[in-house]
């Protein structure tokens, strides 16, 4: 079974090609080994290629074993406001209101301060719960990484997530959507290295610092490209373009 963003790029390509080509035959073929390079193969009028999906997101170190994802950062901070801060406060029967827990940036080492940030955020909120609002207050801070707690109203009871926020300059960002494909399309071409069959490379977006004119700006220092037929860049929203082909028809 394929993952969502592997459908989901999937099925943009498809749409992307169908509109670009609406006279041609088209038939997908998904490869069941996860294992075993390609995601899928796709025939187009009588020729096959070899199909591959990959994410572009931004890793960030903050203390684990490995980077993770900005996305899976922000996962499990809100899951962390959810289930530890939420719940333990609705079960406790002191939740009224609705409160804001923001984080300015993703905090190194989350899990040596875990325990004292949120004992902080339950004083908050107990002490607070009689209040229709109440000032805001930091509750950690560090190196500008910073954890914030404010009651807003007492209309509903509920504690909401902001942040954190990773900004980047224009000139940073470039660099990182030159590394992030020069990553990508190495990995791809070595994955893919066995595979005689034109190959398409689907990139789905979530780096989300960098509009697709920096990634069409790059696409062609990468090394690695000239070992793709295609490659097709996928946003959020699931309009896609393509980056790069071999094929005039197709850009």
């Amino acid at each position: 079974m394929k993952s969502a963003s592997e459908e989901f790029c999937k099925d943009s390509f498809d749409k992307f090609l169908a509109n670009l080509l609406p006279d041609s035959v088209m038939l997908w073929h998904e490869v069941e080994q996860r294992d075993e390079p390609p995601e899928f193969y796709l025939v187009v009028d009588g020729t096959k290629y070899a199909v591959e999906v990959t994410q572009l997101m931004q890793k960030v170190n903050v203390g684990t074993k490995k980077p993770l994802p900005v996305g899976t950062i922000r996962d499990l901070l809100q899951e962390f406001v959810a289930d530890e801060i939420e719940s333990v406060a609705r079960d406790n029967d002191y939740l009224h209101g609705a409160y804001l827990v923001s984080f300015s940036k993703p905090i190194d080492n989350f899990a040596n301060v875990k325990t004292m940030i949120q004992g902080e955020l339950l004083t908050y909120i107990q002490s607070t719960q009689g209040l229709s609002n109440a000032p805001r207050k930091v509750v950690y801070k560090s190196a500008g990484q910073k954890c914030e707690i404010k009651k807003i109203h007492d209309r509903e009871n509920k504690v909401m997530m902001g942040g954190p926020t990773i900004l980047k300059w224009e000139g940073e960002a470039l660099a990182d959507v030159r590394q992030l494909l020069d990553s990508s399309l190495g990995e791809k071409e070595y994955k893919l290295r066995n595979i005689s069959s034109p190959k398409v490379l689907l990139l789905h977006d979530k780096y989300h610092f960098a509009d697709v004119e920096a990634y069409k700006s790059c696409i062609s220092s990468i090394t690695s490209l000239a070992s793709f037929h295609t490659v097709f860049f996928v946003e959020s929203n699931g309009k896609g373009l393509v980056l790069y082909s071999q094929n005039p028809k197709w850009i």
